[in-house]
């Protein structure tokens, strides 16, 4: 679980600062916003893409709605989505983890230090989350390999959002 996990925990508090209700962003934030890394979303050349291989945009919309819902049901942190417009949030997701994969989508929300800046989100809660979004992507049949490769393509913005050591 240790060495899996941490990929995943990233996503997951990639999911709280989704959260945050998105402001208009100007020519520096929304370049800040679409800097997902995306190394890990192309295959070897002519191979399919993370995006192609994860099955596309519908197939991502499925496994972030699962997500989202898991998370909501969640004891853990579900008291920190209380006040949140989760099909706002279930957008966001979409549309960053479609970037991050190599899709044709844009994520228009805040970047991810601004984002979650102030909201103290600590390693427990990035951990619950990384349970559920682990928990949606078994749910939807996602591979492995493609697990690892999302994982990897979003897990460069975990400084941004974790306040406090990592674990």
């Amino acid at each position: 679980m240790d060495r899996d996990v941490r990929p995943i925990r990233f996503a997951l508090l990639l999911l709280a600062a989704c959260a945050a209700t998105p402001t208009t962003p100007t020519a520096v934030d929304h370049a800040a916003s679409t800097q997902a890394p995306t190394p890990a979303a192309t295959a070897a050349p002519g191979g399919p893409s993370l995006y192609q291989r994860l099955g596309g945009r519908d197939v991502i919309d499925a496994f972030v709605a699962t997500f989202v819902t898991n998370v909501g049901r969640d004891p853990r942190i579900q008291l920190r989505f209380l006040f949140t417009d989760l099909d706002g949030l279930r957008g966001h997701l979409s549309d960053q983890i479609c970037a991050a994969a190599g899709g044709p989508c844009t994520y228009r929300g805040k970047p991810m230090k601004s984002g979650h800046a102030g909201m103290r989100v600590k390693d427990a809660e990035f951990d619950a989350m990384a349970e559920d979004l682990a928990a949606a992507l078994k749910t939807h049949g996602i591979g492995a390999r493609e697990q690892q490769e999302l994982l990897a393509a979003i897990g460069s913005m975990r400084a941004d959002i974790v306040e406090g050591p990592p674990p």
